[in-house]
């Protein structure tokens, strides 16, 4: 279940998920998004749409405990698995009812990020995640850098790390650029401040010889887009397809302020071989075997950001380095096999 108003790397996820378990089992999924939907269905999922209710977003939940009983009751399910902070609401109907359930964790909880008198819309539903979570037969974690913060806080064998994986990787490309191009920078991800985009814009101020395609949309872009004034940014907004983006470019640039679990974009872009610059979160560290699949700079910093990219602008056997070495990453951590492996081992005995 996905109950989410923007696509983003959890809907990005589920879809991967679906495709796992198509011609396995009989997949339902409640969601919000058409575009989710759209995807979820091309996948053999039966889907139930739940309006958006952008005023009131929590009878979106309210509608979506109730078509969940009825998909239960009347469909008989034996697995319910849920994502999301206030979606954690949704682990009740499966536990009153004896079912078992599976409860993904795409980050940390970050109930110390707000505070319940000053920010109750940012509290309540994390604090509703924390409790909520022990409802569940089972956690997932995308990362060990997620697993590593839930695994003090549940019974041993309850909580399970399977990290993200890629659906398709396509062949491993030759870089191209020509001597004197401008090199060709990509950025793909929902614009929100915390994602970082705004100090790749500081980091390329001056920087005449690069060029910034950033892919995605949100709260945030009429802010970027002001910041990038003068600079040579194309704001391509959200792309259901961001293959032909990977293709085009030189370089990919995660800039994440965090937190993140384990961000889709990231894998995509490493397994098109593309040389990768990430900010230095851990799961970032952990992708990358601390730094050997990507350049990583410090979290925050524009200046170390803007050195990395000269690094790679000055260097094409660079490039070639740590495209080869993102490829064969993803290719032996990250692709679906492993991943279908794992999941079928969460499920499967769950609905045994």
């Amino acid at each position: 279940m996905g109950l989410g108003d923007s696509m983003g790397g959890v809907e990005a996820y589920l879809v991967g998920l679906a495709k796992i378990l198509h011609g396995e089992a009989q997949v339902y999924a409640l969601c919000v998004l058409p575009e989710l939907a759209r995807r979820l269905e091309n996948c053999g999922v039966s889907v139930t749409r739940i309006p958006v209710f952008r005023r009131a977003r929590i009878l979106r939940y309210i509608l979506g405990i109730i078509n969940l009983c009825y998909l239960l009751l009347r469909y008989k399910i034996d697995v319910v698995q849920v994502n999301g902070f206030l979606e954690s609401i949704l682990l009740v109907p499966p536990c009153l009812l004896g079912r078992e359930s599976v409860y993904t964790r795409h980050g940390p909880m970050e109930i110390d990020l707000f505070k319940w008198y000053r920010q109750p819309m940012g509290y309540v539903p994390r604090f509703a995640a924390r409790y909520g979570a022990h409802l569940a037969s089972r956690i997932v974690c995308v990362s060990e850098a997620v697993g590593s913060v839930y695994e003090p806080m549940f019974p041993e064998g309850r909580v399970v790390v399977i990290p993200n994986w890629v659906t398709n990787i396509p062949p491993m490309r030759t870089l191209a650029k020509e001597p004197d191009a401008p090199l060709q920078m990509i950025c793909v991800g929902r614009l929100e401040q915390y994602k970082g985009v705004h100090l790749l814009l500081e980091a390329i101020r001056g920087l005449d010889h690069v060029e910034l395609t950033v892919v995605g949309d949100g709260a945030y872009r009429p802010q970027l887009e002001a910041l990038a004034q003068g600079l040579n940014v194309k704001f391509v907004g959200f792309q259901s397809n961001v293959a032909a983006f990977y293709q085009s470019a030189d370089v990919f640039v995660m800039p994440s302020l965090g937190p993140e679990g384990l961000p889709m974009v990231a894998l995509e872009a490493m397994s098109h071989g593309l040389p990768c610059i990430f900010s230095d979160l851990p799961v970032h560290a952990e992708i990358t075997d601390h730094g050997t699949a990507a350049l990583l700079f410090r979290r925050g910093d524009a200046e170390d950001l803007r050195r990395k990219i000269l690094d790679l602008l000055d260097s094409p056997a660079e490039r070639s380095r740590l495209a080869e070495n993102a490829y064969r990453m993803v290719e032996k951590k990250y692709y679906e096999p492993a991943a279908r492996e794992a999941y079928l081992r969460v499920f499967k005995p769950a609905a045994a």
